[in-house]
């Protein structure tokens, strides 16, 4: 009777430590699927209140962390503080490719207000003489002098330049082109040449992100880099209305790509930007452009 009793106790025994077992997987599972989940990052493209070309980019995660990629023109303040605004009021970090005024009016014009928080501020080198002495009318040098101001006594500026690695909230952030003059002596395009490339990497999917730069420094660019120029999406230089030679595009082999360009742009059979969609196309790149902004994605 007491062998009985005892079978009967360590049965008990043995089904509750299963039940224990099965339940201390299921959360765990559940902490790793949550823990994947939020290391998702939520990438959009803002067409410009303008109805011009910009480039306006946002980064989210669900941590409530906000990144901006430029934020377009001056004219995008309103639309782009709303966006701020709409996801907690402060920008983590706030990456500016080039000083030309459809990638630095916004900014400029919401650092000015001081209606927000700013923790991060990313940039290049852009060396101010050179600038100055290489600028054409369309460059509207005075607005990079304007940036130059505000950030006189700014502490939270950090310059980017090729080469620098950087955690932004768990997503990689890898420089691969930046403002050098050495590598810009020929060139006449300073501040369109002198952009950032950089690619940012979740733990599955990248995206790459072109800027301006053009076509002079797309050797350059593919003897360096290779490879590791591959991401599953980019945002493709220059509006797709001029940037990187096509061969950096195959070399980057993106399932899509994000020019940032309205309809008068993205339509005008005389500019480069239709025969840079089809050639997109061709390469299997669904196109994303401000005829359907706001495009979102989503990096996991």
């Amino acid at each position: 009777m007491a062998e009985k009793r005892s079978s009967h106790k360590q049965r008990k025994y043995r089904i509750a430590s299963g039940v224990f077992l099965a339940a201390a997987l299921a959360v765990c599972l559940f902490f790793i699927f949550s823990l994947k989940e939020k290391q998702g990052y939520t990438v959009t493209q803002y067409a410009s209140a303008t109805g011009l070309q910009s480039m306006i980019y946002t980064i989210t995660d669900k941590e409530g962390h906000l990144i901006i990629i430029d934020g377009g023109w001056r004219d995008d303040a309103d639309q782009l503080l709303s966006v701020i605004n709409a996801n907690g009021g402060t920008v983590d970090a706030w990456i500016l490719t080039h000083p030309h005024p459809d990638h630095i009016g916004a900014f400029n014009e919401i650092y000015a207000s001081g209606e927000i928080a700013i923790r991060k501020i990313y940039a290049v080198p852009t060396d101010y003489d050179v600038y100055q002495a290489r600028a054409a009318e369309w460059d509207e040098f005075d607005v990079y002098d304007e940036f130059v101001r505000l950030m006189s006594s700014e502490e939270n500026l950090i310059y980017l330049t090729e080469g620098d690695t950087l955690d932004l909230f768990g997503l990689q952030m890898e420089v691969f082109h930046s403002f050098d003059l050495e590598q810009l002596q020929e060139v006449r395009d300073t501040c369109n040449d002198g952009g950032l490339i950089f690619k940012l990497s979740a733990e599955q999917e990248s995206m790459l992100f072109l800027s301006d730069v053009g076509i002079s420094q797309s050797d350059y660019m593919q003897k360096k880099y290779g490879d590791q120029l591959a991401a599953d999406y980019v945002q493709m230089g220059h509006h797709g209305n001029g940037g990187m030679d096509e061969s950096i595009y195959r070399m980057i082999s993106p399932k899509k790509a994000f020019f940032d360009a309205p309809e008068s742009l993205m339509q005008n059979a005389e500019l480069n930007a239709p025969r840079k969609k089809a050639f997109m196309e061709e390469l299997g790149a669904e196109i994303c452009y401000y005829a359907t902004a706001p495009n979102t994605i989503k990096l996991r």
